[in-house]
């Protein structure tokens, strides 16, 4: 049986701990399989970029990692964060697609080490450790029920095309200053008026593209940044990207992710 966990796992004769007092798998044949943790967020995207380097953490540590999340997201992240085994779930908006069916495809690969990273889910409140939920910000509740520690989630590690993202670059970027906004997530939009010189281009984020990666290189290369509560502003976060930085919070919720990096709040 599955056994789902809050944190960190018990300690086998086959583990020791690392510096952060986390299990890390120790291998001693190349016969030996390799342990299996696996993940529960199916979606969005936004959740899954924050919580990619807890996957690259113990991927490092000699686990191999099984994420279910939504089909449609497979091209985003199977070619990125190839240090994780994406496996595809339909889509839905009930609690089966969010936490049965990633459960279900994670027992049936024999992974019995499982994190659930939701800070909050209607209909199965159970699984969240309530307490943890309404102390820590919602990022950083990942982090914690899984034992990785905070700090690694500015460690963003991912596999770039510089052929794509050059491609998309040369297709929109017509002058050497410009900004980028991004106001149409999944769950909102926003409309906001934003001034520039006659010189400076304003390039709106779309799906001009089927991988959201392929928008890093007009990020990096912008001279301002005016994004809503996103995907693209948390990777403009975990990269760290210097310049400036406007941040629209989601009108929809009461909270958003922990920005260490220097941002102007715009509403």
């Amino acid at each position: 049986m599955a056994r789902v966990v809050r944190g960190a796992g018990p300690i086998s004769v086959l583990e020791r701990p690392d510096s952060a007092g986390h299990p890390a798998a120790v291998l001693s044949t190349d016969r030996m399989a390799k342990p299996k943790k696996g993940l529960i967020q199916s979606r969005g995207i936004g959740d899954i970029i924050i919580a990619l380097p807890i996957a690259k953490y113990f991927s490092d540590r000699g686990y191999d990692v099984y994420w279910p999340i939504d089909r449609r997201f497979l091209a985003h992240f199977t070619d990125a964060a190839p240090y994780v085994t994406f496996l595809p779930v339909e889509p839905g908006i009930d609690p089966p697609f969010y936490y049965d069916d990633p459960l279900a495809k994670l027992k049936e690969i024999g992974c019995s080490d499982i994190h659930v990273l939701y800070h909050a889910l209607r209909g199965r409140e159970q699984i969240v450790d309530q307490k943890l939920a309404d102390y820590v910000a919602f990022d950083r509740y990942k982090y914690a029920v899984t034992g990785v520690p905070f700090r690694e989630k500015w460690n963003l590690s991912l596999v770039r095309n510089p052929a794509r993202e050059q491609a998309l670059f040369d297709r929109l970027i017509e002058k050497p200053t410009y900004t980028v906004c991004h106001f149409q997530g999944s769950a909102y939009r926003v409309e906001l008026e934003v001034p520039a010189p006659a010189d400076t281009q304003v390039i709106r984020i779309t799906e001009a593209t089927d991988c959201i990666f392929d928008w890093i290189t007009i990020l990096e290369r912008a001279s301002a940044r005016v994004l809503i509560d996103s995907c693209f502003a948390n990777l403009v976060e975990q990269l760290s990207m210097p310049g400036r930085k406007s941040f629209i919070r989601n009108p929809l919720v009461p909270f958003s992710p922990v920005l260490i990096n220097d941002w102007e709040f715009l509403r």
